[in-house]
């Protein structure tokens, strides 16, 4: 049963592309601060490397805020978000570029790897009128959103772009 379960995860990982998966911290709630370190707490805005512990989901504002609400009604956690000039940036995991056959990122999506980002400083936040801010960092603690359900919402609302979702809030 145990190398059936590895080959299922080795089968996974190469699905995946995950060339490299960050360390699983022992509380999943401090994911985000195993994954950025300092940054993650840092009181001004701080240049990360993406790539190796994480990548980055860009897209405009529209669609990040159609996708997320739409994870948030179907119960998938969304994981920390942060905006930056009408981009938002939705954190997953390492290598998640490389999805199953027939999956592609819609064109919408710039899909951000192995280059330097700057997240914004912890108490960033839209009402205080900064450009590079957070949308969220709830649940505290956890940084991913899972790649696949965040693929398929942005296929949905890209493939329908005036779709709109009953009590959506902004």
């Amino acid at each position: 049963m145990l190398s059936a379960l590895a080959t299922l995860a080795e089968t996974t990982k190469r699905m995946l592309g995950h060339t490299h998966t960050p360390p699983c911290p022992p509380n999943p709630s401090e994911e985000a601060s195993t994954v950025l370190g300092q940054a993650w707490r840092s009181c001004t805005p701080t240049p990360v490397p993406t790539g190796e512990r994480f990548d980055l989901v860009r897209v405009d504002e529209t669609l990040g805020h159609l996708a997320r609400h739409s994870l948030r009604v179907r119960g998938i956690r969304c994981g920390a978000v942060f905006a930056d000039h009408g981009s938002w940036h939705f954190f997953v995991p390492p290598g998640s570029a490389a999805l199953p056959p027939a999956m592609d990122w819609p064109q919408a999506v710039t899909y951000v790897t192995g280059q330097h980002v700057t997240i914004p400083a912890r108490g960033a936040r839209a009402a205080l009128g900064t450009a590079l801010h957070w949308i969220t960092r709830d649940p505290p603690g956890y940084l991913f959103t899972a790649p696949i359900p965040l693929w398929a919402a942005l296929c949905a609302f890209t493939a329908r772009p005036d779709t709109t979702i009953t009590g959506m809030k902004r």
